[in-house]
């Protein structure tokens, strides 16, 4: 028996047991796990979000945490409900930073727009295409990996640099550097085979 297991406390010995067992791999505890703690979950997300579908997402992120990383959870630091709970609320606060951040990407898109080209008059054509421009920034930023969305994220709107990036997520800078490479990248990509060279001013407010 481990140290950790000799100190646990009875009232939480079982769920300590549950979580050493989905941390081997074991699929009917986590069956277990989900079923017991799933309302629990969804409730806490709920709470934040207020949102049916994004809630949704939101558990099935946290639940593949908890099949994930359920070697961390510590019975000495609190009980299982309390770091479900906790991760389920950072988990749907994050969510709402990532929506307000590509909020913040689509008002820099715009601006650059009527930065760059100030003679353009307002048409309905004009309106249609910056319309076409936010559904797919929106798509294009949807669909970089977590990894990507993470550092480009952190790079651009909340201004850290490539090594302070590292740091804050505990990666060799040449890994944050790779990231931010291919995400800017894919971007670029999407944008510049909808919109060819209007496709670069987004990139630029980028860079």
């Amino acid at each position: 028996m481990s140290e950790t297991a000799k100190k646990v406390r009875p009232d939480r010995q079982e769920e300590y047991e549950l979580m050493q067992r989905i941390a081997a791999g074991d699929a009917e505890a986590f069956a277990e796990f989900n079923q017991k703690y799933h309302v629990l979950i969804y409730t806490t997300i709920m709470k934040v979000l207020n949102h049916h579908e994004d809630t949704q997402d939101v558990m099935n992120e946290v639940l593949t945490t908890m099949w994930k990383k359920a070697e961390n959870y510590h019975p000495g630091k609190g009980s299982l409900v309390t770091w479900i709970c906790t991760t389920s609320r950072n988990r749907a606060i994050d969510r709402i930073r990532s929506v307000q951040r590509r909020s913040a990407l689509y008002d820099r898109y715009e601006a650059k727009l009527e930065v760059d080209i100030p003679e353009k008059r307002s048409s309905g054509r004009e309106d249609l295409y910056l319309s076409d421009a936010r559904r797919i920034l929106n798509s294009a930023v949807v669909t970089l990996s977590p990894e990507q969305r993470e550092v480009i994220e952190l790079a651009y709107f909340e201004g850290l640099t490539q090594r302070q990036i590292a740091e804050r997520i505990d990666s060799p800078l040449g890994t944050v550097k790779a990231r931010i490479r291919r995400g800017v990248e894919k971007l670029r990509c999407v944008f510049d085979d909808r919109f060819n060279d209007e496709g670069k001013v987004l990139l630029s407010s980028l860079s």
